[in-house]
């Protein structure tokens, strides 16, 4: 696969089905809200197996309205979590849904331990909003909004890999958006004018995984 950053590069991303061109995005780019970018996502993914209190009120800065006590849930539950198996780097075009015994059923035993165990008011959204901040590259943020958007994508992911037993498959939707989008060139492109810009808040979110920047761009096109 050819991936490249020159200005030859599409011009075009695409986002669960609809098209939005680099121009626009990088204008969105300038509207997000520079605390998010720097209180959320630019402290990083911090220890590698524990979930620690100043790391949930991060997560307030994406909305997450996790409590006190679903903190310190979180916090207990991440004791004995299966981090080993999924990398601090560990990216999501390298879950690849069809391979078993491998990243994507790391990543997703890592999410069902936090998911079976979860108490009331304790869902997706929240439980993304946790996981992507401690392994950014690899899970999506799925919020009510996200996942609206990509309901259709993910029922049509789900129907690829029968064996998953699935009815919707938003991870594999994301990636497949990832994936497009980097053959193409239009988010490597994307990247490289984030990189370019005069405002260092733009500049920052260059530095955000493939898995944000696209985050970021379908609340743009929601």
């Amino acid at each position: 696969m050819n991936r490249t950053t020159g200005e030859s590069a599409a011009t075009m991303l695409v986002i669960a089905g609809r098209s939005i061109d680099i121009d626009t995005a990088i204008a969105k780019a300038h509207g997000y809200p520079t605390v998010t970018v720097a209180r959320y996502d630019l402290p990083g993914p911090g220890p590698a197996a524990v979930i620690t209190a100043d790391e949930i009120a991060r997560t307030h800065k994406v909305r997450s309205r996790i409590s006190h006590a679903q903190r310190d849930w979180f916090i207990h539950t991440a004791v004995d979590a299966p981090w080993a198996a999924v990398p601090i780097e560990a990216q999501l075009v390298d879950a690849d849904p069809h391979v078993g015994g491998e990243l994507y059923d790391h990543a997703e035993a890592l999410y069902e331990h936090f998911r079976t165990a979860a108490p009331r008011q304790v869902g997706v959204a929240k439980i993304s909003k946790v996981l992507h901040l401690k392994r950014p590259g690899l899970f999506p943020i799925l919020d009510s909004k996200v996942m609206t958007f990509y309901r259709p994508h993910a029922r049509a992911a789900a129907a690829r890999y029968p064996h998953r037993a699935k009815q919707k498959m938003f991870w594999a939707a994301i990636r497949d958006d990832v994936c497009t989008n980097l053959d193409s060139g239009a988010l490597p492109l994307f990247r490289h004018r984030l990189e370019q810009s005069e405002a260092e808040q733009v500049r920052r979110i260059a530095s955000l995984s493939h898995v944000r920047l696209l985050d970021l761009l379908t609340w743009a096109v929601a």
